[in-house]
Formats: structure tokens, C-alpha cells, sequence
């Protein structure tokens, strides 16, 4: 069996292919993840299997139950919210970073970016499907741009926001105009190398997203 290279980028790309699965629900709440059948699934090992699950369990993507093992580790709203909370801790500080490290090139894809997202409209999957995948990538650039491998591995632990949420967000008209108008004042803050700016409009952003799903998860209760 070929595991593609070193267990290290082994371990790592079955990592991100794992990560991936669950974000987008391709892997559902509550399913179990045999070492067994995601080797085979994966073309590896199962030592590469099990500690790309170790690494999955401390971003809290999963769990290791008594009896069945892993088990993808389903969210109720107050792991939500948690997690939104969290983010507006780290990211607003990835943010500040970042005005002061990003270069032109990744100063110019962001405003590519918000370009591309703002010229989509609709609820359509493909156009919500777009906006999730820029979405993804405008705050990565930030967060990579601040220089900090530490600050990278805090972040993917608060990343497992599930896709209907997402999907839910960005088509909602009011919510998507309202994130998009804090992506162009982010990038403006960066351009001009205000961290503080950049902080606080990053804060704002993400909190804006929390109250979003508190209200969504109020609806769903009422409903």
C-alpha cells in the first residue's frame, strides 16, 4: 500500500481530505470513521489514519466514544456560538497582524476577491457554493499573512462550522451585503497598515456572523 510520500505529508493531506469531508457534510454527524475503511479509502496505512484522527479530535471535529471509536462530532447551538465567540478572540488579532505583513500580491487578492464575490448575486447553490469558497479564502489569506504557525493551528480548531449554516448565511441577501461590505473595509484597513482598524472591523464581522446563527438556531427552536 502506498502512502505517497513521507508519513508526515501522509498524515497531512489525509488530514485536510478528513477535514474537508466533515465541513462539507460529506461525512455526517454522529458517523462513525473505521481506521480500516477510511485506509482503504485513502490508499494509505492506518498509522497515518489514526493520527490525522488524533489531530481531528483537538480541532473537535470528532470524538472517541466507548465501544464505537471515532465518531464525527455532531454541533448543537451552544457549540455553534462557542465557536463564533472564539474566532472573534483570534481573528481580529490575526487580523492586526496581518496589516502589517501582507504583500501586494496578497493585498491584491483579497480585493480580487471581494470583485468576484459582490458580482454574484442569488441564492442558487453555485452562487452559494462560490461565495463559501471565497469566503474561505479571504480569511485564510489573512490568517496565513499574519506570520504565525501558532496562530494557523488556533484557527483550525474553531473552523468547524458546518456547511448548512454557511449555505444559510451566504444565501441570505442581507447577511451576504452586510459580510461583503466588512470584507472591503478590512482590506482598506490593511492596505493602509492600521492594525487597530483591521482588528476592530474583523471583530465586527465575525460577531455579526454569531448573532446571524443565534437567531437562525432561535427560529429552529421555535419552530
Amino acid at each position: 500500500m502506498d502512502d505517497g510520500g513521507s508519513a508526515t505529508t501522509t498524515t497531512a493531506r489525509v488530514t485536510a481530505e478528513l477535514r474537508h469531508a466533515i465541513l462539507e457534510g460529506v461525512l455526517a454527524p454522529g458517523e462513525r470513521l473505521r481506521a480500516e475503511a477510511l485506509a482503504e479509502r485513502f490508499g494509505t496505512s492506518r498509522t497515518p489514519i489514526r493520527e490525522a484522527l488524533g489531530s481531528l479530535e483537538v480541532e473537535g471535529l470528532i470524538e472517541l466514544q466507548p465501544r464505537r471509536g471515532a465518531v464525527v462530532r455532531p454541533f448543537d447551538s451552544a457549540d455553534l456560538l462557542d465557536l463564533y465567540e472564539v474566532r472573534a478572540l483570534i481573528e481580529p488579532f490575526a487580523a492586526a497582524r496581518a496589516a502589517t505583513r501582507l504583500d501586494q500580491s496578497e493585498l491584491d487578492r483579497l480585493n480580487e476577491i471581494c470583485t468576484l464575490a459582490e458580482a454574484r448575486s442569488g441564492d442558487r447553490k453555485a452562487a452559494v457554493d462560490d461565495q463559501i469558497s471565497w469566503n474561505e479564502e479571504f480569511h485564510r489569506v489573512i490568517v496565513e499573512g499574519a506570520d504565525s504557525p501558532r496562530l494557523q493551528a488556533a484557527m483550525r480548531g474553531v473552523a468547524g462550522i458546518p456547511r448548512a449554516f454557511r449555505a444559510a448565511f451566504w444565501a441570505n441577501e442581507a447577511e451576504r451585503t452586510k459580510s461583503l461590505f466588512y470584507h472591503r473595509e478590512i482590506v482598506r484597513a490593511l492596505e493602509s497598515q492600521r492594525p487597530e482598524a483591521a482588528e476592530a472591523i474583523m471583530r465586527v464581522h465575525i460577531l455579526n456572523a454569531r448573532e446571524f446563527l443565534a437567531e437562525v438556531m432561535h427560529g429552529d427552536d421555535e419552530a
